[in-house]
């Protein structure tokens, strides 16, 4: 079975692609549409979810997140995948520098959904506590 067709294995070549700072293989994974999603906020307000939605604005988040990080790291991941093969869930643990040197550890649960071996929507959990204590220039202004 190829890559593409393995949910899973998919999975962690997202990832891997991710930690690696591979852009061109990124892109190769997205679907057009894709939407990346980060619905935990700090404030608890439903207008500082994090939505973007298409390829360019996806590939836009990924550059802003490479300006703040010195490396990133998904450790003890555990993947699983809907019986359809369609949609996968992530549990990992973030090892993480930012550009300053400071560690930056947060727990994750993702939820990515495939259609025809492109990422059509990923969907993020984490501490956005832990977020913005890491990364102030991202919690929102009031």
């Amino acid at each position: 079975m190829p890559a593409e067709a393995d949910p899973i294995a998919a999975t962690e070549r997202f990832l891997d692609l991710l930690e690696n700072g591979d852009r061109a293989g990124l892109t190769a994974m997205l679907d057009d549409d894709v939407v990346w999603s980060v619905p935990m906020t700090a404030t608890g307000d439903p207008g500082d979810v994090v939505r973007v939605e298409g390829k360019d604005a996806f590939l836009a988040r990924v550059g802003k997140l490479e300006t703040i990080t010195r490396t990133v790291r998904f450790v003890d991941r555990r993947i699983s995948v809907t019986a359809d093969g369609a949609t996968t869930f992530v549990q990992a643990r973030g090892d993480f520098r930012t550009t300053g040197g400071t560690p930056y550890r947060n727990t994750y649960v993702f939820r990515f959904d495939w259609l025809r071996g492109k990422l059509r929507s990923w969907e993020e959990y984490a501490n956005p506590i832990a977020v913005h204590r890491a990364f102030p220039e991202l919690a929102p202004r009031s």
